[in-house]
């Protein structure tokens, strides 16, 4: 296979700036004088500590710890926006309508309002400061090339586009952000995991759960977690020998027993192999463990934080 022409897009976008439009994902809106507070309390990271322009990575659970959904939560001068994946609006707002009670907190979504994309590579702060449309950045950590979240009035969304591409950016190919997003174990909802899940099997404890910020919804299950230190299972990176991905739903064993599924997989231009995510169960997922798929060795490692 040429691979020559989706490195060259590759290297376009880490090293330069290119940007992803984010179709389909989905924006929540949370105004009102109690939204900080509201938020804090049915969410697993700080929220009362959010400055505007500043955001974080929360997943929201029910009473029993399970994930209803993943987000990243921008804070305005007067509303908390919270970016979704798609499918996760149509599970979140009513599960956060149910416990405002006297709270001043209102729910809008607003997703027909507002387009987003994301910014990637090394010169993706440098383009966005000579713009000229209006819009709004947020910081993304996810992403281990650098980013940020562009947000931008829907109906400018081509002049949005052409005014990036002026200045030098270009828009990043669908398998580009796939691989930059498994090489930065990135998960998304109703991909690499779901409503099944509690939030320390989706292994995004540092970026997305603060353990220190007292009583919230679905707090006790979570805490017991991480008093009893592991989960049944847990979402990793694995990197296989070999050029040929693993393809998804594929099973992954540990010599002759089946010990977890490939979730999303992609070559990798940065480590120059194939690399998956991947959920696999307890005694199999430590980092190091040798994996296998359909004859083809592999290791579970860890991801390499943003540069």
């Amino acid at each position: 296979m040429n691979r020559q022409p989706y490195e060259e897009q590759f290297a376009a976008v880490v090293n330069g700036a290119g940007f992803m439009p984010l179709e389909g994902w989905s924006t929540v809106r949370v105004a009102g004088a109690d939204r900080a507070t509201f938020l804090h309390n049915t969410c697993t990271n700080d929220v009362k500590e959010l400055s505007a322009g500043e955001s974080c990575e929360a997943f929201f659970t029910d009473v029993k710890g399970k994930i209803v959904a993943h987000a990243f939560l921008l804070a305005g001068k007067d509303a908390i926006d919270l970016l979704l994946s798609p499918g996760q609006a149509e599970r979140l707002i009513p599960h956060l309508d149910r416990y405002i009670i006297r709270e001043q907190v209102r729910l809008a979504d607003v997703s027909g309002e507002l387009g987003w994309l994301l910014m990637l590579g090394a010169r993706a702060a440098k383009v966005i400061g000579e713009g000229d449309v209006s819009f709004r950045t947020f910081k993304c950590d996810a992403a281990w090339c650098g980013g940020m979240f562009v947000a931008f009035d829907a109906y400018r969304a081509a002049e949005t586009r052409l005014d990036l591409a002026k200045h030098g950016a270009v828009e990043c190919p669908p398998e580009v952000w796939h691989a930059i997003r498994i090489e930065s174990a990135w998960p998304l909802f109703g991909v690499d995991f779901d409503g099944s899940n509690l939030p320390q099997e989706v292994n995004r404890d540092a970026q997305a759960i603060h353990f220190r910020k007292g009583c919230y919804l679905g707090q006790e299950t979570i805490a017991r977690i991480d008093a009893l230190g592991h989960v049944n299972k847990r979402l990793v990176q694995v990197r296989f020998e070999g050029d040929a991905p693993p393809q998804t739903d594929s099973d992954l064993r540990q010599g002759e027993q089946t010990v977890g599924q490939v979730t999303s997989s992609c070559w990798s231009p940065r480590w120059q192999t194939s690399i998956a995510l991947a959920m696999v169960r307890r005694g199999a997922y430590d980092v190091g463990s040798t994996l296998s798929c359909d004859e083809i060795s592999g290791k579970v490692v860890t991801a390499t934080a943003p540069t």
